[in-house]
């Protein structure tokens, strides 16, 4: 385990400065599009790994069970498998990230919106019938999906 901090894009697009050894992916890189934010991730010296393969079925795997698989990027699955490796704290502001990392036991460091203080399990259910399910719409009547939140 390392004292260090796993970087999303927001740290770099929103100019957060963070202590400790900063730690990036290269999805992330990737996801920096203005001159300003690409400058901040080489002058915070912040370090760019890819995550390993065990790690990113782990946090798949996680973000499978909470419901928040279908809102996740590749560059948070990534950033969430690279906290989950080094036990680091992960610094962002996506919900949905913040969400699996709590399941997975990763603390969160917020950039500019107030952390999650509880789990949640996203489902998908019909608003019609009520029916849970996965897909686009209900399988018994056809109405379109929507994302029901309980807490865990």
């Amino acid at each position: 385990m390392c004292a260090c901090i796993v970087a999303d894009s927001s740290v770099f697009i929103l100019g957060k400065e963070l202590e400790g050894e900063l730690i990036t992916v290269p999805a992330v890189e990737r996801e920096l599009l203005d001159i300003r934010s690409k400058s901040l991730l080489h002058i915070y010296g912040a370090r760019v790994e890819s995550p390993t393969v065990e790690y990113l079925r782990r946090v798949r795997d996680a973000a499978q069970e909470t419901g928040d698989i279908r809102t996740l990027s590749q560059a948070d699955l990534d950033v969430l498998a690279k906290a989950l490796e080094y036990g680091a704290v992960l610094a962002t502001d996506d919900y949905a990230v913040q969400n699996v990392a709590l399941y997975l036991g990763i603390k969160i460091e917020s950039i500019a919106q107030p952390a999650i203080k509880r789990r949640l399990k996203r489902t998908l259910r019909c608003f019609a019938c009520g029916a849970a399910f996965d897909g686009h719409a209900c399988p018994d009547c056809g109405t379109p999906a929507r994302t029901k939140k309980r807490r865990i």
